[in-house]
């Protein structure tokens, strides 16, 4: 038996069968790869029997074509017919992304899988009380090319916008929404916030003051909005952090006291309570970044409760969805949009989600299960380490603790997505493939 007995014991007896029915002829680092994927997809409450492609094909198949090198729809479909025995109609392939059926599962499939990314991968800010009632979403947005059917070749093609948010206590990746397809062929962050619900905003995160759970988002400037923070917190305890914008008229209304001795508010200069130009109260944090030597003042809604080093440091984590976006764009090659429709697009983004979570899920429990990891990866983080602090010593500071008590790779290696690429159809048995991946990672 290729597949290892444990990759099939946590799946529910009828997900079980689907998935050997779908995978019998796979390799078991496709069964491994596509498990959770299995697993989660046969508790949606979207999936229904098509005759045309059947749901589980069609999102292993949007999977595969993030993890492809191809150019285009037609080449990836070629691809599938040549590499894989997999023979689509163009047709066919394109009407399946225009279905709102198939979004509203690729998103309820999502959303099971941060849940479950949430419950097996450990989380590195476990260790704060102060946010143990808080879910951590860092949000941005990111662009794609328009696809070659958005408009004639005359007329002027605009990128498709998107937001995306980032769990930073597993490192899930969610689509917010696409930009505004009609009104507004380049839409700024909060204008795309605000036509959001709160349900959708707080992402299936329980309300309530029994079993409630507050929502953070930290996001960049283009986020800032006081009113709206305002509403979203009292309404909805959806709560923002953020960066002070130039010229920005604040006025301090008194300091909050804080914990100098405390080694997480390391070079925080200030804390304090400001009102902005419009009434709307704001907490303001100042910090020294003594890695940089830069000064950054940070405004949130976050309770006092939170420390204002830890609130620098979060924003500062902001960074990992950026990262995750060079995945996207340079490791995924996703550069462009698939198809022309608003509903086309949101499929693509959560195909998107769907790879990186897969990705994600993978590599934790191969380094759980295995005792694999990217120990190349590792050493450098290390060295830098050890560099970072040589350095401040010689400019008379010390390494902030932050940065060395939360350590964790924050996107998917390129070694790895190779790997995964190259034997994802090997027939290759179990030992010899996670063998080939420790050989990869041991290389520099």
């Amino acid at each position: 038996m290729l597949i290892p007995e444990r990759l099939l014991l946590a799946l529910p007896p009828q997900a079980a069968k689907i998935f050997v029915a779908n995978h019998h002829h796979h390799s078991v680092i496709h069964r491994a790869f596509f498990k959770p994927l299995t697993e989660q997809l046969a508790l949606c409450s979207h999936q229904r029997k098509c005759e045309t492609v059947e749901d589980s094909r069609w999102l292993e198949i949007g999977v595969r074509r993030c993890l492809s090198a191809s150019q285009s729809g037609r080449d990836f479909l070629q691809y599938l017919s040549d590499c894989h025995d997999i023979d689509i109609e163009v047709e066919t392939y394109f009407e399946t992304l225009k279905s709102k059926r198939r979004l509203s599962l690729a998103g309820e499939l999502n959303s099971k899988l941060r849940l479950r990314m949430r419950a097996d991968i450990d989380d590195p800010f476990a260790r704060f009380a102060s946010l143990d009632d808080f879910e951590i979403f860092a949000g941005d947005g990111h662009f794609h090319a328009a696809s070659c059917h958005d408009s004639s070749p005359t007329a002027k093609k605009y990128p498709t916008g998107h937001l995306f948010s980032l769990d930073l206590r597993c490192h899930a990746l969610t689509h917010l929404t696409v930009g505004d397809q009609v009104a507004r062929k380049v839409e700024h962050d909060m204008r795309a916030l605000k036509r959001l619900d709160a349900e959708a905003l707080r992402q299936g995160v329980p309300q309530g003051w029994r079993v409630g759970r507050k929502v953070l988002y930290v996001w960049d400037r283009a986020g800032i909005d006081f009113k709206q923070w305002h509403d979203w917190k009292y309404k909805s305890a959806i709560y923002f952090l953020s960066r002070e914008k130039k010229n920005m008229e604040l006025t301090v209304v008194k300091a909050n006291p804080f914990d100098k001795d405390d080694p997480i508010n390391e070079n925080v200069l200030s804390d304090e309570m400001c009102e902005s130009a419009d009434g709307m109260a704001v907490r303001r944090v100042v910090y020294h970044d003594v890695v940089n030597d830069r000064i950054f003042s940070f405004l949130t809604n976050l309770p006092v409760s939170v420390p204002p080093g830890l609130v620098a440091y979060l924003y500062k984590c902001r960074w990992d969805i950026e990262k995750v976006f060079d995945e996207l764009k340079n490791k995924f090659q996703e550069t462009k949009a698939w198809a022309k429709s608003a509903t086309a697009k949101s499929n693509q983004a959560q195909m998107l989600c769907l790879t990186h979570n897969l990705l994600t899920l993978m590599e934790s429990d191969l380094e759980k299960t295995e005792g694999i990891r990217n120990e190349a990866e590792w050493k450098r983080k290390a060295k830098t380490l050890e560099q970072t602090r040589e350095y401040l010593a010689e400019h008379g500071h010390s390494l902030p603790w932050l940065y060395e008590a939360i350590q964790r790779i924050t996107q998917r290696s390129v070694k790895f997505i190779r790997w995964l690429r190259n034997h994802l159809d090997s027939q290759a048995p179990w030992s010899q493939s996670l063998a080939a991946l420790t050989k990869i990672y041991a290389k520099q």
